[in-house]
């Protein structure tokens, strides 16, 4: 497998998952750093653009994650594919934290849903109905993340596979690495 085959065969593959609600890539795993603690949880890809290596999701403006971003927009992504057994590891950096109603309009009432609860994510309740949700105000946000290196692993029987990426100068440039 040549390098430019492996990085264009992530692309086709993220291109692939923002679309594709049963794509192995569609959910994945973004970790950010809050206070010196790590932070892991799983994220819907919702688009990537192959040209910028961006990266988008939705979520509530009062999360976590967004403290976290805001603070330190040093992140990584993670993605897995347990059928092909291939992980790809991103170091990225979050380039854009908006509020956008019109994207948020664009969401179905069930989505909508998502980013209207009265309170915020992680608060405490007394039962699953307790929760309530907002009639004129939404909570939704947009995160656009940037790739600036890619380790791709893909685990074989008999040879593992591992290449990694570094945008230099522009340019996207491949190696492969002992796995």
């Amino acid at each position: 497998m040549i390098l430019n085959q492996i990085l264009a065969s992530c692309k086709e593959q993220w291109d692939l998952a923002s679309t594709q609600k049963k794509h192995p890539y569609r959910f994945f795993a973004l970790g950010t750093a809050h206070n010196s603690k790590p932070g892991v949880r799983t994220v819907v890809l919702r688009d990537f653009n192959s040209t910028s290596m961006e990266f988008t999701i939705f979520t509530d403006a009062r999360s976590s994650k967004v403290l976290s971003v805001k603070n330190n927009p040093e992140i990584a992504l993670l993605f897995y594919d347990p059928e092909t057994h291939i992980q790809i590891r991103i170091d990225a950096r979050c380039v854009l934290i908006k509020n956008d109603d019109k994207l948020f309009n664009k969401q179905t009432s069930t989505s909508q849903n998502d980013y209207t609860t009265t309170l915020a994510p992680g608060t405490p309740i007394d039962t699953i109905s307790s929760v309530s949700f907002l009639k004129e105000k939404n909570h939704f946000m947009k995160l656009v993340f940037k790739a600036s290196k890619i380790d791709f692993l893909q685990l074989n029987r008999v040879n593992h596979i591992r290449a990694v990426f570094e945008k230099v100068n522009s340019i996207w440039q491949g190696e492969f690495r002992t796995p």
